[in-house]
């Protein structure tokens, strides 16, 4: 397996949720990454401060399909027949209290429980595919998507990996109103209760360098621009926002 191919799509800031399974590893083998990196918080869409983190970074997929992410996903594959990938999926998400900052004051709190869904994946060719996952959020009591496209390219220098994608994230009423809603009997400024619909879209671009056959600075970046419902949010300061990580990890 090419070492670049399995953190293709760790941007550390992110959610990875279903890396390249091609081919399927021995059984009984695993393939291992450990290190650490720096991260800009991704927090800023839902009124949270975005401080500069250093944060682990662990990726360990499993023979039987189970993948385990220092981003807070588990998930399982499923699929035996090339060119499609689909599971079930677990995500963690952060917690919030409207103590942690000013501008959060009357909104609701977010407990950070564990949400579950499943993912489903399709490759248009040996290097683009399409990307969607699915999850219940048990803190909201709602759903929240993703969909997206990604296209890669292993061979455009030795050593090195690129890739690239576009993608669209989907909440319902009661997610959206969990995470924007402010009311003034709370605290906050002014009313406002969103409804359900387009929480962003991203666009963004991972590389990899794999310094040695065991060494790899993993870096990546990402632009998203809120949805109406999110942006017209009193505890929300900006639509637009860019998020960054670069780590280094040590493939065992």
């Amino acid at each position: 397996m090419n070492p670049l191919l399995p953190l293709m799509l760790l941007p550390l800031c992110g959610v990875v949720y279903a890396d390249d399974h091609t081919p399927m590893m021995p059984d009984g083998s695993r393939d291992m990454y450990l290190g650490a990196g720096l991260v800009t918080g991704n927090a800023a869409q839902a009124g949270e401060a975005r401080p500069v983190l250093l944060r682990p970074l662990l990726q360990v997929e499993w023979s039987n399909g189970i993948f385990v992410s220092s981003g807070g996903v588990a998930g399982l594959h499923l699929s035996q027949t090339a060119g499609v990938e689909y599971g079930p999926l677990l995500m963690s998400t952060n917690s919030r209290d409207p103590n942690d900052s000013r501008r959060l004051r009357g909104s609701p709190p977010i407990s950070g429980s564990p949400d579950a869904g499943g993912f489903f994946n399709y490759y248009l060719g040996d290097d683009a595919r399409l990307r969607t996952s699915m999850v219940y959020d048990t803190s909201a009591h709602g759903f929240r998507g993703e969909a997206g496209v990604q296209q890669s390219w292993t061979g455009l220098a030795p050593h090195h990996a690129l890739s690239l994608f576009a993608s669209v994230a989907l909440a319902s009423d009661s997610v959206m109103r969990e995470r924007y809603e402010v009311r003034r009997d709370r605290g906050g400024v002014r009313d406002y209760r969103p409804d359900g619909g387009m929480a962003a879209l991203s666009v963004g671009a991972n590389w990899n360098w794999a310094l040695s056959s065991k060494w790899l600075l993993t870096s990546g970046v990402t632009a998203s621009r809120l949805g109406s419902q999110p942006a017209d949010s009193p505890i929300v300061d900006r639509r637009t926002f860019t998020t960054w990580s670069t780590g280094l990890a040590y493939r065992f």
